[in-house]
């Protein structure tokens, strides 16, 4: 009977215990004057000893079975609060705390306006600036240590709907691996993860740095991405941040450091208290931008007190209101500490020379939308620094490498035991259900279609077997040649050979009633994908196809169907037959050729005609050909790109890029009919004017040696669509303007909204200010110019004998526009003003274009 009774007392107090409903409190605390975030306040349930902080941007999440009624809210310099809450129910709040108001002798002591003068936290800060050079890790002469890096990616807030969402009821097996995010309670899929090991060298003279990969491990959802291509994605998003530089680069974005020289002008510091750091004085500051939209950050950041002014931690987040995309929230946290020089002694200048960086998180929310229950994804980057050495001189063969980051050969084929003896701290249970949810999804026949249908809509292609077939987006389009044209083709994949691809394609113009077609054939002689970086390849191909002379596209086919929508008249065009045969070898320091040979066949269509004067009479020529030899150097140091299965994109960087092009057209060799030499020179440098946004410089120069006709000229490339080209001429026309010599100075400038964000109104909208300008000198030598005596082909001309073709030996030929980027995050709307050569035939002065832009 004792048995049963003390049985059925455990059955009602587990029912008991099991059926209490927990009771949620989560929301945000803010200062109740100015609106702002208030981190590191404490929230505590009344009666109990359960209790969180708020993080960075002033948000918490609490959570408790007990009996409770009541929080309490406090925070020094804040009169605490007791707020009343619904128990076993989700209580969202928004608190705010109010400053003590202090009466001495009933005087009121009141904040004043913000200002710089007589600021205490300002004059520490000039100080910090004032030493950051002594206090960067630039300021050894050599270190090195060893690097371990993890990144994770989840799929955020996921819910019962997500659970049953259509593309997820055969593959719940997934949401095994979920977890919970104790910060904000909400349930994330994790589906990425990638650990690397590396060892770090640096050198002061000369200025030197150098990363040796050792080891990558990648875990991410099978068949999307490109492993080396997210992994250069994510860490062009992430990249290494140095507090001690005047502008910090996240999310392919620059913001302004706290302690840059013109900080105080951006931020505004004030002290919160003063503490200890490992026996180090310090002080505790809080900072925020003035201006909330503008790009900077809003942290804290304690500042050592013994003479060096050093930073000993600093943690970064990002206003609500800031001018940014799809990033919901970013925060970042640094901690530096002493480290022992190479001779275990205590120089009289180590206080000012002995901190490294010892603790290296980011943690990034990235969504649609800012709204705190939308799915988004997360970020996480951790990194641990060990076996850190200063002063040591260092082997200079260890510098001889031309790349920054050198990655060992066998850097993705580690064994596991590599990781048992170089991973710092186990993986946890999370981690190792990414890598067995990933591999379970590989053999997952539904998650396949899912893919494929995601690969269609993204990249344009479709798999069957070993072909992809696409890019659909050229398989309807038009023009006032062709008419309708349609096409078809495809590729080969990885699965049929991943050195060797072919690729082809048909079309047919039912107004000119001519096939097009492409055959093409690739060979890499590395053991490498022929579509990733770096190339080292043969092509082979053979293309008859028709052309617009003088448009330039990046990344997009010509006959995309959205480039059929055209201004004005389009017909001059050439049908083009080339046979050619290439070969391309990139290096990982950025340097990259291609030596090509090609014959090619040109024929006029539309309204071009090749005739040429002789005597005063008018001769036609069917046809024109060419056999050319190209040579083409380029030097793009640490270029990196998103790669997918199908293409590669370059990543956007403030390094330089320089390129040298060479032709060289032969005379009779396989009906070639003309000698000719070309030379062109391009440089591109993109220039960070935080907090003024950034600028693109782009300078040609160009110049052709030989008696050529007009096809063979430089054709100047012109726009004649709707939408916004930057490597064009918006409103030239097609073939206006041709030259044997040239140089062009492309100036664009995104303001990144730095006058938007300071009018009241269009502030949320969050605008962004561009301009651009387009300059154009050329000329064209007397024996380049169509005559009697050189008999090269005229000019084109329309059905009432004006010319339709010009050269630019009067002037230069100018445009510029200013536009606002950023429209619903999505668009980029320009007014394009023509400047120069306003009375030519069929001229537009101005116009309205826009653009397709996704970008942080």
């Amino acid at each position: 009977m004792r048995q049963l009774i003390q049985i059925t007392f455990l059955i009602l107090l587990s029912y008991q215990l099991f059926s209490q409903k927990t009771t949620i409190v989560k929301g945000q605390v803010l200062d109740g004057n100015t609106y702002e975030s208030i981190p590191y306040a404490t929230i505590q349930f009344e009666g109990i000893n359960v209790g969180v902080t708020s993080d960075i941007n002033g948000r918490f999440y609490l959570y408790t079975t007990l009996m409770v009624t009541k929080i309490k809210i406090s925070y020094v310099g804040y009169k605490s609060q007791f707020v009343n809450i619904n128990q076993a129910e989700l209580n969202e709040l928004k608190i705010n705390l109010f400053p003590v108001t202090t009466d001495l002798n009933e005087i009121v002591v009141k904040v004043d306006k913000y200002k710089n003068k007589d600021n205490p936290a300002v004059g520490l800060i000039k100080k910090v600036i004032a030493n950051k050079e002594l206090n960067r890790n630039e300021s050894f002469n050599y270190f090195n240590y060893k690097k371990y890096e993890k990144v994770e990616l989840a799929y955020n807030n996921v819910t019962n709907k997500t659970r049953n969402n259509l593309l997820f009821r055969s593959m719940k097996f997934i949401f095994e691996y979920a977890d919970t995010n104790n910060t904000n309670g909400k349930v994330n899929l994790p589906f990425f993860l990638r650990e690397s090991v590396s060892d770090v060298y640096y050198r002061k003279s000369p200025k030197d740095l150098k990363e040796y990969i050792r080891g990558e491990n990648n875990s991410l959802m099978p068949g999307i991405f490109d492993n080396v291509g997210i992994a250069n994605f994510i860490q062009n998003l992430s990249l290494p941040v140095d507090i001690y530089d005047n502008s910090i680069q996240l999310v392919t974005v620059d913001f302004i450091s706290p302690i840059s020289p013109i900080a105080p002008n951006i931020y505004r510091y004030y002290i919160v208290d003063t503490s200890f750091i490992r026996e180090t004085p310090v002080v505790h500051l809080y900072f925020a931008p003035r201006q909330k939209a503008d790009l900077a950050f809003i942290g804290h950041m304690w500042v050592a007190l013994d003479s060096s002014y050093a930073v000993r931690k600093i943690e970064l987040g990002i206003p609500v209101e800031i001018n940014l995309n799809w990033v919901k929230e970013l925060q970042l946290i640094q901690e530096f500490d002493w480290v022992i020089d190479s001779t275990n002694s205590l120089p009289n200048n180590f206080n000012k020379k002995g901190l490294m960086l010892t603790k290296d998180e980011i943690f990034m929310d990235f969504g649609l939308t800012r709204k705190e229950n939308n799915q988004s994804i997360l970020g996480n980057k951790s990194v641990i620094y060990s076996k850190i050495k200063i002063n040591n001189p260092i082997d200079d063969k260890l510098f001889k490498t031309e790349v920054a980051i050198f990655r060992d050969k066998d850097s993705e084929e580690k064994p596991e035991e590599f990781w048992k003896t170089f991973r710092p701290i186990p993986l946890n249970k999370k981690d190792l259900g990414i890598i067995k949810m990933i591999d379970s999804l590989g053999k997952h026949k539904p998650f396949q279609r899912i893919v494929t249908i995601s690969r269609l809509a993204f990249e344009g292609y479709t798999t069957i077997g070993k072909i992809n077939i696409g890019p659909i987006n050229t398989f309807y389009s038009f023009n006032d040649i062709e008419g309708f044209r349609g096409r078809f083709g495809g590729r080969t994949n990885t699965e049929f050979s991943k050195r060797f691809m072919a690729e082809t394609y048909v079309a047919y113009g039912f107004k000119d009633k001519k096939w097009k077609e492409f055959v093409g054939l690739r060979y890499s002689f590395d053991n490498n994908n022929v579509l990733r970086y770096p190339y080292n390849q043969i092509k082979i191909w053979f293309q008859n196809e028709i052309k617009i002379p003088g448009q330039a596209l990046q990344f997009v086919q010509e006959d995309n169907f959205l480039l059929s929508f055209k201004r004005g008249v389009n017909n001059k065009m050439i049908y083009n037959k080339v046979i050619g045969a290439e070969y391309i070898k990139e290096y990982e320091n950025g340097f990259s050729f291609f030596v090509n040979s090609k014959v090619i066949n040109q024929k006029p269509a539309g309204i071009l005609k090749f005739e040429y004067s002789q005597g005063g009479i008018l001769i036609n020529k069917p046809e024109l050909n060419t056999t050319e030899i190209n040579l083409n150097f380029r030097y793009a140091p640490n270029e990196k790109f998103y790669q997918t299965s199908q293409y590669r994109v370059p990543i956007l960087s403030e390094d330089p890029v320089f390129s040298l092009l060479y032709t060289s057209g032969i005379k009779d060799i396989i009906g070639s009919e003309y000698n000719y030499h070309s030379i062109e020179f391009t440089f591109e440098k993109i220039f960070s004017l935080s907090p003024l946004g950034w600028s693109n410089v782009n300078f040609d120069i160009g110049r052709i040696f030989g008696k050529v006709p007009y096809p063979l000229l430089n054709i100047h490339h012109a726009n004649q669509t709707y939408a916004y080209q930057f490597d064009s001429y918006n409103l030239m026309n097609f073939l206006e303007f041709v030259s044997d010599k040239y140089m062009s100075v492309h100036v664009f400038h995104n303001f990144g909204g730095f006058f938007f964000n300071r009018i009241p109104i269009i502030k949320k909208l969050k605008l962004r200010e561009v301009f651009t300008c387009k300059v154009l000198y050329g000329g064209l030598d007397d024996s380049n110019k169509p005559s009697d005596q050189n008999s090269l082909y005229r000019f084109p001309v329309d059905g009432n004998g004006y010319n339709l073709t010009y050269t630019l030996d009067k002037l230069p030929y100018v445009e510029a526009s200013v536009g606002i980027d950023n429209i619903f995050k999505f668009f980029r709307v320009d007014y394009v003003r023509r400047l120069t050569y306003l009375n030519n035939p069929g001229v537009t002065k101005s116009g309205v274009r826009a653009r397709f832009r996704v970008e942080f």
